[in-house]
């Protein structure tokens, strides 16, 4: 599953349908679909919440939004009770990124905590989504 967290970091958490320019493999979108279902499931999320997700509508996440990102995380595996997985993230995103810009959002990212696990993962998506890459636009 390893070979996969970097649909979370990469792609900041594609499970909440946040666009990139990276493109993801058929098996890496059917996991990450998975996850996301699968965390959706457990946590019981309302329409109103599966819709916010789907619109990239992060503003005052609900605390079921919070533990989607928080569940998603630790489903691929960047995410260990709260606490960043430091080596997987290097080596997984930094193929996609660039090891010396991973080095700079860990550096950045990696001690931020939330009030709990849930409130921590939806702080480290946001300070992620810094770092994503930028999808150029061809005149």
């Amino acid at each position: 599953m390893n070979s996969y967290l970097v649909i979370a970091l990469s792609a900041v958490l594609l499970a909440l349908a946040i666009a990139t320019p990276i493109e993801l493999n058929e098996d890496q979108k059917a996991l990450a679909k998975q996850h996301g279902e699968q965390c959706a499931a457990e946590l019981k999320l309302t329409e109103e919440e599966k819709a916010k997700v789907k619109a990239k509508d992060f503003k005052n996440p609900t605390e079921n939004i919070k533990c989607f990102a928080n569940c998603f995380f630790e489903k691929v595996g960047t995410l260990k009770d709260g606490e960043i997985q430091e080596a997987v993230v290097l080596e997984k995103l930094g193929a996609f990124i660039g090891e010396e810009k991973t080095k700079a959002a860990l550096a950045k990212c990696k001690s931020i905590k939330g009030e709990n696990k849930c409130d921590t993962a939806v702080k480290l998506h946001e300070c992620f989504e810094e770092f994503k890459p930028v999808k150029e636009v061809k005149a």
